[in-house]
């Protein structure tokens, strides 16, 4: 059983949620941008959380189903389509044998994910098929997904499970349950928790007052490296060259020109640009979903509030567990 990749879109690459263990040897964490839609794709599909997904950003992606299929799309940045059925994200689907899925445009979100029951027959490395195409590992020969691509699946369907869906004309089938979304729709201006940074005292007074207070746009130069901001410049109240120190995800740089940068899913290990802060670790997938142009802005927040706040998030995927099982 396998899917073949008619059209890539944008930018379409196989993830999960990351190698995890490795950062001491200087090989990023990567996995998905939003690891929360991602490990939600999964839990509908019924696999483990950490299976690999088909991670697409914003839209133009085409992809057969090759056979009869179960799948579920979780995320943002784009609507799917089979002919002119939409299909509904958060629900598990029934896809049948030679069906085309096609996303189209939608304003709401950046990045989508496509995970299948089984999940996908991926090597990993260093325990995980998360593609990081810096080094070219991972996925399919370490680059983000094209043309002609096939994905097979680990494991073959559970047929038996479709009398429970509700089936279309067109055979494709679309649970009568859903979850939830943990997450609202990107505002207009998307607000971001973080904490004050190692080095927020080495700016000067403008500085520390403009991150918390300041709007800030997101440069059409972000990448899943990083998101470069436009907006306010900040300025250390004494220059001097710093060693490099450990960094990862959610973590807010400040470039030697003032230019904040706020490091994502493939950022590297290490790093010698001063920290003036870091994103709450419950942010990082609404960040994921904030496309260029978007605008944020900084709230400060403590230490035990991020805990709180991504305790949340945890007990919320509990209980879509919970709910799941019960489903019958």
């Amino acid at each position: 059983m396998s899917i073949t990749i008619l059209k890539p879109g944008m930018m379409s690459s196989v993830q999960d949620l990351g190698r995890w263990g490795f950062q001491q040897y200087g090989v990023p964490i990567g996995g998905a941008m939003d690891k929360v839609s991602a490990a939600l794709a999964n839990i509908i599909c019924g696999n483990d959380e950490n299976e690999a997904v088909i991670e697409m950003t914003l839209h133009g992606t085409s992809i057969m189903f090759n056979e009869a299929a179960f799948c579920a799309i979780v995320g943002g940045g784009c609507k799917a389509y089979i002919d002119d059925v939409e299909l509904p994200f958060n629900r598990l689907l029934w896809i049948p044998a030679f069906s085309i899925i096609k996303t189209t445009a939608n304003l709401q979100g950046c990045r989508s994910y496509l995970s299948v029951s089984g999940g996908f027959n991926v090597k990993k490395i260093m325990g995980s098929g998360s593609t990081y195409t810096p080094s070219g590992i991972g996925g399919i020969n370490g680059r983000n997904l094209i043309t002609g691509d096939m994905l097979a699946f680990k494991r073959e369907q559970n047929l038996h499970a479709a009398s429970n869906l509700h089936m279309l004309p067109s055979g494709v089938g679309i649970s009568h349950w859903h979850t939830a979304e943990l997450f609202a729709a990107t505002p207009d201006v998307a607000i971001v928790h973080a904490i004050k940074g190692p080095e927020f005292d080495r700016f000067n007074a403008a500085s520390q007052e403009d991150i918390f207070n300041s709007m800030f746009t997101i440069s059409s130069q972000s990448n899943r490296m990083g998101y470069r901001l436009e907006g306010k410049k900040f300025t250390l109240e004494h220059k001097a060259e710093m060693v490099s120190t450990a960094v990862t995800a959610g973590i807010v740089q400040v470039t030697h020109e003032g230019d904040p940068i706020i490091l994502m899913a493939d950022a590297q290990t290490t790093g010698g640009y001063p920290r003036i802060a870091r994103i709450c670790a419950a942010d990082i997938s609404l960040l994921a979903q904030t496309r260029p142009g978007v605008k944020i802005q900084f709230k400060e927040i403590r230490e035990e509030e991020s805990l709180m706040r991504y305790n949340r998030i945890v007990e919320a995927m509990k209980r879509v567990k919970v709910g799941l099982s019960n489903t019958g």
